[in-house]
């Protein structure tokens, strides 16, 4: 299992930062490996290429929870991979929000031998990608 964390802070209301991570679609569009996000059938996040390629991996069935106390999790689980997430937000100064991230990806079964590896190389990066995004996209109103 590869493992990272990041904190930020945003010149934002917990609130307004609640109400865009509280929505699958919206923390699926800051993942980088993440297609879509579908509703068809239960939740899912579609994979793009070459992460489907290289996990053998087309989606994500999703578990998602948010709660008003201002924590958000997820946990997406694939054929051979496996991603769970932790938001905690908390409220800072005047508007602004703390952020606490928390990102896993796991590879499982025969491909783990493969996706480990990458994974421990590329956990950093998701991370900072999707606070980057998450920032950007809050930035200019969603």
């Amino acid at each position: 299992m590869a493992k990272g964390t990041q904190s930020f802070t945003i010149q934002k209301s917990k609130d307004e930062v609640y109400r865009f991570l509280s929505d699958p679609t919206a923390v699926g569009s800051c993942l980088s490996f993440v297609k879509e996000t579908e509703n068809e059938n239960g939740l899912h996040w579609r994979m793009k290429s070459p992460m489907s390629t290289i996990t053998s991996t087309k989606s994500l069935a999703l578990e998602f929870e948010a709660h008003p106390t201002g924590e958000i999790s997820w946990r997406g689980q694939g054929d051979h991979l496996q991603s769970r997430g932790q938001i905690v937000l908390n409220e800072g100064k005047e508007q602004e929000t703390e952020v606490d991230i928390t990102m896993e990806m796991t590879g499982l079964g025969p491909m783990s031998i493969v996706i480990e590896p990458l994974a421990s190389v590329q956990i950093a990066n998701q991370i900072d990608y999707f606070s980057a995004c998450v920032r950007e996209k809050l930035e200019s109103g969603g």
